[in-house]
């Protein structure tokens, strides 16, 4: 779409982007809930980090407040972080989810700057390049999505995180908030997930980081799991139970099975391969599939699990083993497959929040803050991809448009849905530009290398056509 195409309704898409705003205001108090309206569309509109000031400014006559209650919106106010992701499922969420919820749960390392910032410790980064430092003063968060593939076009995953949790170091734990593992603060999101959604059954893809007893092992009723299997997992047959007219002979019941081999045998020796289609990162796969089931008892006990194992018939990826905790026959393994290769969109999320959404800009340093200013950046990622699924997808106006450099792209990213919503909103607020090109607009205070052009840029709130100018240009760069 040309950068310059005004959207001719963008009252009615703006009030959508509201009506969802709208729906997660019962987590504020009313004043509250005015200034999180607010924030939420000045982060949108602000370009760079998120930042109150960047907010303010690019907010303009919108910003009816004075500055330090948008600061106290973040160390002061009461509301929670727990609340808003409940109200984002049961409420605009609700209608995409499907009898079986698709969920990723993965951690990510954000970089406070200064030494006096609130939880901040060093931490390993998973996914740092080797020739940087993999260890990094920052924050360790742990992200709760719900992965939504469109039934029109299967090809396509949307993730929207929804549930947060701040890993801290021993020291700064207490009586009241004890020190966890990152597969324990996992766990507790899952279970607060389920008390949300009790009607649906939750299919979590996680890495094998959290394949431990205290999440692979423990999961909630009614959450299943499917993660990468550790290359070292002691596998074992299955113990048939005991029938209850049998006579014991003396001695417990055995609960463990014969020792199976190691993976790399188990691959080669298998025999019934399944060829399947798979789509992986947007792209249609072919893969070759089989599984067993066994016990992996040193993480779940006696109960059974299932083990797929996946190649690449071209022989260009490397095997990939998987487990899922749940065993019926009606669960395809082509679907375990499916749902791992689906966990990615968890890693696409975070790196959205982080290069469009400032989470490692951020500049908040007090407790309250840290743990609110991170995760509200990421459930405003999820309200923008909401907006756009609901509205904006079906419009051939708010799509990108295809450079020629760039043929091959087929589906917009979340900086071309960010990108509509901000055209909208300037929209909106700017009708009189709805005529307008941008070779013809040559507004009075646009800096022209003159004198007086620098004196009107010094103090632009002073003069309304160079504040008015300026939004418009951060409107053509949207």
């Amino acid at each position: 779409m040309d950068a310059m195409v005004l959207v001719a309704d963008a009252a009615v898409l703006v009030s959508a982007f509201h009506q969802i705003i709208h729906h997660l205001s019962s987590a504020f108090t009313a004043p509250t809930a005015i200034t999180f309206a607010q924030i939420v569309t000045g982060w949108v509109l602000a370009p760079g980090c998120g930042t109150v000031t960047g907010m303010i400014r690019a907010l303009g006559a919108q910003a009816t407040k004075t500055w330090t209650v948008y600061e106290k919106f973040f160390y002061r106010a009461e509301w929670s972080m727990d609340d808003l992701g409940r109200l984002l499922v049961t409420g605009p969420l609700a209608k995409h989810l499907d009898t079986i919820v698709e969920v990723a749960i993965d951690d990510t390392t954000c970089g406070p700057r200064g030494k006096h910032v609130a939880f901040a410790e060093w931490w390993k980064d998973a996914s740092a390049h080797t020739r940087g430092p993999s260890v990094h003063w920052s924050h360790n968060w742990v992200v709760l999505a719900i992965t939504i593939r469109l039934k029109h076009c299967p090809a396509i995953r949307m993730t929207f995180p929804v549930m947060f949790a701040l890993h801290r170091k021993q020291k700064d734990c207490t009586e009241k908030d004890p020190y966890r593992t990152l597969p324990q603060l996992a766990r507790e999101m899952l279970v607060k997930l389920s008390a949300a959604l009790p009607d649906h059954v939750i299919a979590l893809a996680i890495d094998g980081l959290y394949a431990t007893k205290d999440l692979f092992g423990d999961l909630p009723k009614q959450v299943f799991a499917v993660s990468r299997l550790r290359k070292n997992a002691e596998l074992r047959t299955t113990v048939p139970p005991v029938a209850p007219e049998e006579k014991r002979k003396g001695g417990r019941p055995r609960v463990r099975g014969t020792p199976l081999p190691d993976l790399d045998t188990l691959t080669r020796q298998a025999t019934d391969w399944r060829d399947v289609t798979l789509y992986k990162q947007g792209r249609k796969v072919e893969r070759q599939i089989t599984g067993l089931t066994c016990q992996w008892y040193h993480v779940c006990g006696r109960k059974p699990v299932r083990v797929v194992l996946v190649r690449d018939p071209g022989g260009v990826e490397d095997d990939l083993r998987l487990v899922c905790s749940r065993t019926e026959p009606d669960l395809d393994d082509a679907q375990t497959v499916q749902r791992y290769y689906d966990r990615w969109g968890i890693e696409e999320c975070i790196q959205e929040g982080k290069a469009q959404m400032g989470m490692e800009r951020l500049r908040g340093w007090c407790k309250k803050t840290v743990t609110r200013q991170t995760p509200l950046a990421m459930l405003i990622n999820s309200l923008i991809k909401l907006w756009y699924l609901d509205h904006a997808a079906d419009r051939p106006d708010l799509q990108p448009e295809r450079m020629p450099w760039y043929d091959h792209k087929r589906h917009p990213s979340f900086r071309d849905m960010r990108a509509a919503l901000r055209r909208c909103l300037w929209e909106d607020q700017f009708s009189f530009l709805k005529e307008a090109s941008f070779s013809s607009v040559t507004p009075e205070g646009i800096p022209d290398g003159k004198s007086d052009g620098l004196s009107n840029l010094q103090n632009p709130c002073n003069n309304a056509k160079t504040l008015d100018a300026l939004k418009y240009a951060l409107y053509i760069a949207a």
